[in-house]
């Protein structure tokens, strides 16, 4: 465990910064009393993906269809989603999910391709 000015250190950023990035969840870590602890591979796996200093840039102009993935992109995204979610996901993988958001994004997922076996099944007269 390391903490929050050891953090700052190897990652090159400030203690705030690091705080900051641990209470929003984008550091493994906890808060004891007013510190953080923070786990080691968490900091390290930071610093190897290399984020850039600073704010993301500014896009000016264009439209909301300019800011969009391209539809291949999206179709490899839903067969990956179809494949990933042909069974209900498992306890294990909402557990492990970093948020809230995220375990809620898994139960969307696996409900709509369930919802979507369901009325193949009654358009085949199963039901």
């Amino acid at each position: 465990m390391l903490s929050a000015s050891q953090s700052a250190e190897i990652l090159g950023i400030s203690s705030a910064r690091v705080r900051k990035l641990a209470s929003e969840g984008a550091l493994d870590g906890v808060k004891i009393g007013k510190s953080w602890a923070l786990q080691e591979t968490s900091v390290y796996d930071r610093l190897s993906k290399k984020p850039t200093a600073g704010r993301p840039a500014r896009t000016t102009g264009g439209t909301s269809a300019d800011k969009q993935a391209p539809a291949h992109d999206l179709h490899s995204l839903y067969l990956e989603c179809k494949q990933a979610f042909q069974f209900e996901p498992s306890l294990q993988a909402i557990e492990e999910a970093k948020t809230q958001e995220e375990a809620g994004f898994y139960m969307a997922v696996a409900d709509y391709f369930l919802q979507s076996k369901q009325r193949e099944l009654i358009a085949q007269g199963v039901y």
